[in-house]
């Protein structure tokens, strides 16, 4: 370009730039157009990146299956429910049953409330002279809390009959000097893997509310051997979740001794199996959860999940289906995504329908019929917008058979919410803890937390129940 430098007509305002542009040859101008072009372009791609990293930073546990800790700047923001909003006012609807704590028949100890003197000449009343009980109150407190010990003494008796000596023997359970009975085992077991309190803090609430000294090895040998006990109780667990119509899966990580593992759960309304691995692959279920399920499995779509066995199906929790789509729907206005998120949304209310005990079966197959028909109708359309909805469609295509399956039964859930609560317990864990020491202490915790949540569901008193655990007398059977 002849004694004109490119970079400062570009850099020049209009009047010089045009002014300059006039004395220009035809291919110089060319040359310019060339290069503005070139730099458009350069811009454009620039922009169509910075648009996806916005996007990216759009989603979040409110419109994907992020987590709530991975939220940029969530410190303060209330998390985004998926529940619509509704005409009801907040608190307790019109009807409710209240749920007041009640008296109870027999009470621990009685106080009366006496007058010592009449109210109206003055004069004191003999205490001989029966009261009128006009009403009562009750107070609810614990009493003084202290650790009980108990001194087996071991005795020798000479028989009057040989003149012989004969020894008695310790309770089979009495194994050394001094030991911790089972309520304190069963009590330092609930608070530890329940409740995730950690060995310096439960050594801390021993010594200041019971005037007791426990160490943390202690607290490790009673948990090591309650999983011991429990292994049994452990595996019966499984076999019951996998004798139900249904069961739900899921998995989250976590931390044993420094690396990376992951939490599985299996569940139901009859039990909680949990298990932790190394791995996030197809090899834990089939180690695990086996290849021989008869029922239905609900997940939310992980390969391993997609690949586990289940002889009456499988259905996708519909919860993280919608999150996916409330985030393409906010960030490029997709109608597709809308009315496929409606679909979703009217079939579960429409489920509790047609299961209703007067609903006409004919017109229920008729209305399963129509769902199926309304989600191929979603499938089969050529959708001309951004790649991840065309993604999010493809999702359901290869998953369409998955998608309305709860609909052919009355009972079984369109949603994973209890897997996902169940394996919140190993993010609590994480967040408190920040792992497990050790692959042992991590498996003991799996076995005895599927202990204690399955007690839960079967509405059986928790340490009642782990201290006939350690006392080696507690079984499911009956429950």
């Amino acid at each position: 370009m002849t004694n004109i430098n490119l970079n400062n007509l570009i850099k020049n305002d209009h009047d010089v730039r045009v002014t300059e542009l006039e004395k220009l040859s035809k291919s110089d101008l060319i040359k310019i157009i060339v290069y503005q072009t070139h730099t458009i372009v350069k811009l454009e791609n620039q922009i169509k990146l910075l648009q996806q990293e916005i996007n990216s930073l759009k989603r979040d546990s409110s419109n994907s299956s992020k987590p709530p800790s991975s939220d940029i700047n969530n410190i303060g923001l209330k998390n985004k429910s998926l529940r619509e909003k509704s005409n009801r006012k907040s608190g307790g609807q019109k009807g409710h049953l209240g749920n007041t704590r009640k008296q109870v028949d027999n009470p621990d100890k009685i106080v009366d409330c006496r007058p010592d003197n009449c109210s109206h000449c003055g004069h004191s009343i003999p205490e001989n002279i029966e009261g009128t009980i006009l009403s009562k109150r009750q107070e609810i407190d614990i009493p003084p809390i202290q650790v009980e010990v108990t001194e087996y003494r071991k005795q020798s008796v000479v028989c009057p009959h040989c003149a012989k000596q004969t020894s008695g023997e310790y309770p089979e359970n009495i194994n050394s000097q001094v030991q911790f009975g089972p309520n304190i085992k069963s009590f330092v077991t609930y608070l530890n893997v329940k409740h995730k309190i950690p060995y310096d803090r439960l050594r801390k609430i021993f010594n200041h509310m019971l005037n007791t000294q426990i160490s943390e090895g202690s607290i490790k040998n009673i948990l090591h051997q309650c999983k011991q006990k429990s292994e049994l109780l452990y595996h019966q667990i499984l076999i019951g979740v996998k004798k139900e119509e249904w069961a739900g899966s899921d998995e989250t990580g976590t931390h044993v001794n420094g690396q990376k593992w992951w939490q599985w759960v299996w569940q139901n309304t009859q039990g909680t199996f949990y298990c932790i691995h190394q791995s996030r692959g197809y090899q834990v279920v089939k180690d695990y959860f086996g290849s021989n399920y008869m029922g239905i499995l609900i997940h939310d779509c992980w390969s391993a999940q997609n690949n586990t066995i289940a002889k009456n199906g499988h259905q996708l929790c519909h919860p993280h289906l919608i999150r996916n789509l409330n985030y393409l729907i906010e960030t490029y206005r997709s109608s597709w995504c809308f009315g496929i998120k409606e679909l979703l949304m009217t079939s579960q209310s429409a489920r509790d329908r047609i299961w209703d005990n007067d609903f006409n079966p004919n017109i229920r197959n008729k209305v399963i019929v129509y769902y199926k028909e309304q989600l191929q109708y979603f499938l089969n359309q050529k959708l001309s917008e951004h790649k991840e909805i065309a993604a999010i469609q493809k999702r359901f295509r290869k998953h369409q058979d998955k998608i309305f399956h709860f609909l052919n039964y009355k009972n079984v859930p369109y949603h994973n919410n209890s897997s996902e609560q169940a394996i919140r317990n190993a993010k609590i864990h994480k967040k408190v803890s920040g792992g497990f020491r050790s692959k042992t202490g991590a498996e003991s915790h799996a076995v005895i937390l599927s202990i204690i949540e399955t007690c839960k569901k079967r509405n059986l008193n928790i340490l009642n129940s782990l201290k006939q655990i350690f006392q080696g007398n507690f079984s499911w059977s009956g429950t």
